[in-house]
């Protein structure tokens, strides 16, 4: 049976969490959309819909179940009134 030694999770992590850039774009993305009430958007002169809002979403699930960092407008989809999690 293989195991993990806990000093590979942290780079399992590392490897499986989306880079900086990706999780700032679907940031903008992601609140875009909200604000629009998630109707097509156009950012940086690309056109977004509901399927982009699905692409850059699960950016961010996957950042936040990694451990990173997110913005505050970002990280309030994932707590409810009570602070608990979401995802």
């Amino acid at each position: 049976m293989w195991s993990i030694h806990p000093s590979q999770i942290r780079p399992i992590l590392e490897a499986l969490s989306p880079k900086t850039a990706d999780i700032e774009l679907a940031s903008e993305i992601v609140l875009a959309g909200f604000k629009a009430q998630w109707a097509p958007i156009s950012h940086q002169g690309h056109l977004h819909d509901r399927a982009s809002y699905r692409f850059y979403w699960q950016v961010l699930e996957r950042a936040h179940s990694t451990g990173r960092h997110l913005a505050k407008e970002v990280l309030e989809f994932f707590t409810d009134t009570t602070g608990d999690s979401h995802a």
